[in-house]
C-alpha cells in the first residue's frame, strides 16, 4: 500500500522532521510505502473549464496539514484523506470548534466569541467588554481563533488589559472562562478511530499554559472513565479519525480545552513510549483495504 504524507511547506524545523521520522519508521514495520509531497509542490488550479488537479500516486493521503482548500479538492477529485477537510476545519477554527462542541452538550468554558466589525475601535470594544464582564470575573483567557502551540493564547487580568488586547489583535477573538485550579496544568488524550491510544499529563511552574512548546514538562497519565468518554465524543462530534483531545481537570469535572486534528507526536512517544504514528498509519490501512 502507498500513503502519501502531505505536510505545510513552511514547516520545515526539526521537530518535524522528527515527527515525519516517526511515521516513516511505523510505515516500515506495516509494510507501507509511505511518501511525502509538501502542499506548496503539488500542482493545481482553477479556470473556466473547473478544477486541475496533478495525478497522485497513492491510495490514501495522510494530511497533516491546515491547507483546508487543498484537502477539499483532494477528496472533490475521488482521494480518500485523513483527516478529513471537514475534521481539520472543525478542529483548526476554535471558534467552530466550541460551537460544534456546544452544539453536542459537551462541557467547555464558558465561551464568548468577539464579534465581527469592519471598524474596529475603543468604544466598541468597551461594549463588547462590559458584556463580557457581566458574565465572566477576570482574569479570562483570550485567544486568536486559529493557532497551535499556546501561542495566540492570553490570559487577561483586568479591564485595561482586555482593552490593550483588543486594539493590538482586532478580530477573531474568543474570550473564554478561566479555571484557576487548572494553572499550568491539561491531560492530552490522543484518540484514534474512536479509541483510546496514549495520553499524558502536561504541566508548566510559571506558564497557566500547559503547552510541552512553552516549557512545560510531561508524565503518562492514565485518564479516568469521564475522561476517556469525553475525548471519544470530542472526537467523534468533529469528525476525527485520529487527534489530541486537551482536557482541563476542573472543580466541575473534565471540561474540553482544545481538539487538535494534527496533534504532534513527538512528545505523547516520549513521554509514554506509545508511537501513535503507528496507529495513525494501521488504521488507515485497515480503512482503505476494507473498502
Amino acid at each position: 500500500m502507498n500513503i502519501l504524507l502531505i505536510n505545510n511547506a513552511s514547516l520545515n524545523t526539526d521537530k518535524f522532521k522528527q515527527q515525519n521520522q516517526l511515521l516513516f519508521d511505523a510505515a516500515k514495520d506495516l509494510n507501507i510505502e509511505l511518501d511525502v509531497k509538501r502542499n506548496i509542490d503539488i500542482k493545481y488550479w482553477y479556470d473556466s473549464n473547473g478544477s486541475f488537479l496533478e495525478r497522485l500516486n497513492c491510495d490514501a493521503i495522510l494530511f497533516y496539514d491546515k491547507d483546508i482548500t487543498l484537502a477539499n479538492l483532494l477528496e472533490e477529485k475521488g482521494y480518500k484523506v485523513f483527516n478529513s477537510a471537514d475534521c481539520i476545519k472543525n478542529c483548526d477554527n476554535k471558534a467552530l470548534t466550541y460551537k460544534i462542541l456546544a452544539d453536542n452538550k459537551l462541557p467547555i468554558p464558558k465561551t464568548f466569541i468577539f464579534p465581527l466589525l469592519f471598524y474596529p475601535n475603543v468604544q466598541n470594544n468597551i461594549l463588547f467588554i462590559e458584556k463580557v464582564e457581566n458574565e465572566l470575573a477576570y482574569p479570562v483567557v483570550v485567544k486568536k481563533w486559529f493557532g497551535s502551540e499556546g501561542q495566540q493564547v492570553f490570559l487577561v487580568k483586568n479591564r485595561q488589559e482586555f482593552v490593550d488586547l483588543l486594539n493590538r489583535e482586532k478580530q477573531e477573538l474568543l474570550i473564554q472562562e478561566y479555571f484557576s485550579e487548572c494553572f499550568g496544568s491539561d491531560i492530552r488524550i490522543n484518540v484514534v478511530n474512536n479509541e483510546i491510544v496514549a495520553s499524558m499529563q502536561r504541566f508548566s511552574k510559571d506558564d497557566f499554559r500547559a503547552n510541552l512548546s512553552n516549557g512545560g514538562v510531561a508524565e503518562s497519565y492514565k485518564p479516568t472513565e469521564s475522561e476517556k468518554i469525553l475525548a471519544l465524543k470530542a472526537a467523534k462530534a468533529l469528525g476525527c479519525d485520529f487527534c489530541g483531545v486537551d482536557i482541563l481537570q476542573t472543580q466541575k469535572g473534565p471540561v474540553i480545552c482544545e481538539v487538535n486534528s494534527n496533534a504532534h507526536l513527538n512528545n505523547i512517544y516520549k513521554t509514554t513510549g506509545i508511537n501513535v504514528a503507528g496507529k495513525i498509519l494501521s488504521y488507515i490501512k485497515n480503512k482503505v483495504a476494507s473498502v
